[in-house]
């Protein structure tokens, strides 16, 4: 008995709610619903204007130092060029600064690191790369072996690019070693009479290609 009139009760208090109380509920329950779905358009619309504005700042601060890096490799390039460069008061014999497709490189004739068909650094060319390794530090670098395009006769190597690669492997040990730069920025090649200094075959022009060239990449 006591649950019929709980229940006639419900009945009652529901038949209580009028159609006009009613439209007014559900009227309320689709404008929060509404503002509900224009709150989350709004929140996703302000997460990609905020991934934007990130995008755009790491953009704006890469390239704030690309102009950095590049106006410092600039200064340090015209550094080398006053030292080394040709007509300069403190060149070094057989050494110069080049520009080159890839970016500057040093230069240095086969005489200053080598004797005459060996791939073992004299004191001049070790003297030579301690001082070339101040400029070199930090930097990545290729060193690439060259020379002239006589047959190798008489030599432990088999051929001329043997011997280019050789030199430049005996280059890059040393700097890595007891010039101490970083072996992870070394990388080296080997090019034997194929990418000439200077066209001929006369001795000045041979001896002008027998060289080692140390490449500081511009990246």
């Amino acid at each position: 008995m006591k649950y019929t009139l709980t229940l006639v009760a419900l009945l009652s208090a529901a038949a209580c709610v009028s159609p006009e109380s009613h439209r007014k509920v559900v009227n309320e329950k689709n404008n929060l619903q509404a503002l509900n779905a224009s709150m989350a358009d709004e929140i996703k619309n302000l997460a990609a204007l905020n991934e934007r504005l990130r995008t755009e700042n790491r953009d704006l601060s890469g390239r704030a130092a690309d102009a950095a890096w590049i106006a410092d490799q600039k200064k340090r390039i015209d550094e080398l060029l006053a030292k080394y460069g040709q007509g300069s008061p403190s060149a070094q014999d057989g050494v110069e600064v080049v520009q080159t497709p890839e970016g500057y490189a040093f230069r240095i004739a086969g005489g200053v690191l080598f004797s005459s068909g060996q791939n073992t650094l004299s004191d001049t060319g070790k003297r030579t790369l301690d001082e070339l390794s101040k400029q070199l530090a930090g930097r990545k670098i290729r060193i690439e072996g060259h020379t002239d395009d006589q047959p190798i006769t008489r030599s432990l190597w088999t051929s001329n690019l043997h011997l280019s690669a050789m030199r430049a492997l005996e280059v890059a040990n040393y700097l890595t070693g007891s010039a101490g730069l970083k072996a992870a920025d070394v990388s080296l090649a080997g090019y034997s009479e194929f990418r000439p200094a200077v066209v001929g075959s006369d001795d000045a022009a041979r001896a002008k290609n027998r060289r080692v060239e140390i490449l500081m990449l511009e990246r």
